[in-house]
């Protein structure tokens, strides 16, 4: 019952137990946003491999993988992102491969962007241009030379 064993078992459960354990935490890249709550103003600079939600102000530039501004959040500043959604204010730049303005945006800013989404009633006032020509767009013509004659 209370035999020594020295059976392979036992010992590599003595040294499954020295090792350090490691946290729990989830093995998903898919984690939930940074959120600044509406109360909270930031002056500054966020820089950030996740995705951030504004509910409050951001007096600065921002670069996030995805950044979703609330009806009543604001932006001052720069904005870098692979995906921009504008529910608030947007005052500054904003460079981002998906740009969607929903209808309560109030956005002053030149954008730069691949795909852009407008709904009906946001206020967009500045300039919009695509990073990227579109694949499916038709190649340039030449102007045709007069015939010789």
């Amino acid at each position: 019952m209370f035999s020594k064993s020295n059976s392979p078992t036992s010992a590599s459960t003595t040294s499954d137990a020295k090792k350090p354990s490691q946290p729990n935490r989830p093995m998903s890249k898919a984690q939930a946003p940074s959120i600044l709550s509406q109360d909270l103003v930031i002056t500054g600079e966020i820089n950030t491999d996740g995705d951030v939600q504004i509910e409050g102000r951001l007096d600065g530039n921002i670069k996030a993988t995805t950044l979703t501004i609330g009806e009543q959040g604001a932006v001052n500043g720069s904005i870098k992102a692979g995906l921009v959604r504008v529910r608030g204010k947007v005052t500054g730049k904003i460079n981002a491969t998906t740009v969607e303005l929903a209808e309560t945006a109030n956005v002053l800013a030149d954008i730069t962007q691949d795909h852009l989404t407008i709904e009906n009633g946001a206020f967009f006032d500045g300039k919009c241009s695509r990073k990227s020509k579109p694949k499916n767009a038709p190649a340039a013509k030449e102007e045709a030379s007069p015939a010789k004659a």
